[in-house]
């Protein structure tokens, strides 16, 4: 279903994901960030082959070990003339209570190394042929970062937000992340992410702040030689109460 970059867009409707629409996310991810040189570099050649993308499938299906904590998965649908359906984009979230009453602490989930992101990635495993270094400095790293910023209250983070090339720039990242900061408003949550140097502009205007920005020297990793220093940018959204 190709619509042209400058023609208006059919209906989008932003809707729960399951469990049939994780593969196609996976391999929607793949084609988004095709030409990131962290994401080509920490997932390796092979990050498009079928076995990584059931890998990424079942992790986007998973839950966090961390009591109190939940993940969701929103996608966005784009409706065509002739009524099919075709997901042009996706947003993960995952949503931490029960750390400022304590109860949060019996499952150390994100709390201890960052990881929380470990576990997003399938117990500690990034996938066939990833290179671990990268993935431990640069996820695990900002993953740190993200759980301090918070200062030990409830939180709402972003994991991941994903739009079709043939889509981007046409607002559906930002309904996307619109309709999950209303469950972060409603639960009166604080909210934080990772961004790259492309979504900054979209992120501050949705009220988040830079905490912290990574230098990532791609060239310094296996697979990276040639490659250039790429930034990964933490930012928080202070609560809202509505």
């Amino acid at each position: 279903m190709a619509i042209p970059s400058l023609a208006p867009l059919p209906p989008i409707a932003i809707l729960p994901a399951t469990t049939p629409d994780f593969y196609a996310i996976a391999a929607l991810e793949g084609r988004a960030f095709e030409h990131d040189e962290v994401c080509t570099v920490a997932y390796g050649p092979n990050r498009h082959s079928h076995a990584n993308l059931l890998h990424r499938e079942k992790t986007l299906g998973s839950q966090p070990k961390e009591k109190g904590a939940r993940n969701i998965v929103t996608k966005a649908v784009l409706i065509g003339q002739d009524g099919k359906e075709e997901i042009v984009g996706a947003a993960g979230w995952s949503f931490h209570l029960g750390r400022e009453d304590g109860t949060a602490e019996e499952e150390k989930g994100s709390e201890e190394g960052g990881k929380g992101e470990e576990l997003e990635n399938g117990s500690g495993g990034w996938g066939e042929g990833a290179n671990v270094k990268l993935c431990e400095d640069v996820f695990l790293g900002a993953e740190k970062i993200i759980v301090g910023s918070t200062e030990g209250r409830n939180f709402a983070k972003l994991n991941t937000l994903v739009v079709s090339p043939e889509y981007q720039r046409r607002g559906i990242g930002k309904m996307l992340i619109e309709d999950g900061l209303k469950e972060a408003d409603r639960m009166g949550l604080q909210a934080v992410l990772g961004a790259s140097k492309e979504g900054l502009g979209l992120y501050k205007k949705l009220g988040f702040k830079e905490v912290e920005v990574m230098e990532i020297k791609v060239w310094e990793y296996e697979g990276g030689e040639g490659m250039g220093l790429d930034t990964h940018a933490i930012m928080h959204r202070p609560a809202k109460t509505v």
